[in-house]
């Protein structure tokens, strides 16, 4: 009962806090939506370059299993 008390004394005061300094909020969120995104972007490209450089992804060679379940494999 008291974490239930507490979630929605704090959902309040965040409600209230974010409608009262609302300019802070936004500026807060215009700086931290780029950095999220690059971030983002940095950990999808070493993924990327991670599953080349294993062989898990390789143009020349396409994956077998992809080519065994295509519609024109029974042809």
């Amino acid at each position: 009962m008291p974490t239930i008390v507490f979630g929605l004394l704090s959902v309040a005061l965040g409600l209230w806090g974010a409608s009262i300094w609302w300019w802070s909020v936004v500026e807060v969120l215009r700086g931290l939506v780029p950095m999220v995104l690059l971030v983002l972007g940095l950990v999808a490209l070493g993924a990327g370059l991670t599953k080349m450089r294993d062989g898990g992804a390789s143009p020349e060679q396409p994956d077998a299993e992809l080519m065994e379940n295509s519609p024109r494999a029974g042809e």
